[in-house]
C-alpha cells in the first residue's frame, strides 16, 4: 500500500529544504517534529551535500532500504557558491532546478515506501527501485541506488515516467512546477519587483523574474501552463491597482 501524499502533508519537509537562502553547510531533514506517519519518521534519514568532486551535476541516491532508508541528495558545490555570492543568475536558475528535481526524487521515494511493515512489503519496495535503476548489489543487507542529473541537461526536463515508482500517481509535472515557482513565490518575487520598478507593473519583464526569483526564462516555454498562471497573477494582480 502506497502512502497518499500530499504537496501539503510534505511542507514540514519542504520547509527544511534551502530552495531560497544558502545552505552553510550539509543540510540534515528532520522529520521527528512533522506531520508524517511514524514509520517514516523512524526509518528515512536525508541528508543534502555538496561537491565539485562528482561528474554529473546532481544526484539522489538511496542505501540499504532494508533497514534504514538512508537518502543522500549530492549537489555541484559551484552552484551553491554562486548563490551565495549571487555572481551568476544562471548558475543561481539551475541551482534552483537542480533542488526541485533531485527534491521530486525524494518525493517519490517517500511515496513508494510501504506503510506496511512486513518482510513482503519491504521487499515489494525493492523491487521497485530494481525497476526503475541499474543497481549493484553492496552485499546481502545493502542495495545502493543512484539517480543523476547530467551535465548539460536542463533539470526542468524530464519525461513522465522519470520519478514515480510502480503505481504512484502523483503529477510529477505539477509538483516541479510548484516547487519552481508556486503562488507564493509568485507573491513574494512580485511585491520585491514592484519596489524596484518603482510600483509599475507593466514594466515587468521575464528577465526580472529570472534575477529576482532565479526562475529561468526557459521554464516558461517547457511548461506553458505555468506561464499562463503567471499572466493570470498578473492581470488580477494590476486589476487591484
Amino acid at each position: 500500500m502506497e502512502v497518499n501524499f500530499t504537496l501539503w502533508s510534505l511542507k514540514g519537509v519542504l520547509e527544511q529544504i534551502p530552495f531560497d537562502s544558502p545552505a552553510e553547510g550539509p543540510v540534515h531533514l528532520d522529520f521527528s517534529d512533522i506531520s508524517v506517519p511514524h514509520y517514516i519518521k523512524d526509518v528515512f534519514k536525508v541528508s543534502i551535500i555538496y561537491s565539485d568532486e562528482i561528474p554529473f551535476e546532481a544526484c539522489c541516491c538511496i542505501y540499504s532500504p532494508r533497514s534504514v532508508v538512508t537518502i543522500i541528495i549530492i549537489l555541484k558545490k559551484q552552484y551553491e557558491d554562486a548563490f551565495t555570492k549571487r555572481d551568476d543568475i544562471k548558475q543561481c536558475c539551475v541551482r534552483r532546478e537542480l533542488y526541485c528535481h533531485e527534491t521530486c526524487h525524494l518525493i517519490a521515494i517517500i511515496r513508494a515506501f510501504p506503510s506496511e511493515r512486513s518482510s513482503m512489503a519491504r521487499e515489494d519496495f525493492i523491487e521497485k527501485i530494481k525497476e526503475k535503476f541499474e543497481k549493484s548489489v553492496k552485499n546481502a543487507e545493502e542495495l545502493k541506488m543512484v539517480s543523476m542529473e547530467p551535465i548539460g541537461v536542463s533539470p526542468s526536463v524530464f519525461d513522465k515516467g522519470h520519478f514515480n515508482y510502480g503505481n504512484d500517481s502523483l503529477n510529477y509535472f505539477k509538483l516541479y512546477q510548484e516547487l519552481i515557482f508556486s503562488h507564493d513565490k509568485m507573491v513574494l518575487t512580485l511585491n520585491a519587483l514592484l519596489e524596484k520598478k518603482d510600483w509599475n507593473i507593466n514594466g515587468i519583464t521575464f528577465s526580472d523574474v529570472e534575477n529576482e526569483a532565479f526562475v529561468p526564462a526557459a521554464f516558461f516555454n517547457i511548461f506553458p501552463e505555468k506561464l499562463t498562471d503567471f499572466k493570470k497573477f498578473l492581470v488580477e494582480e494590476m486589476k487591484k491597482g
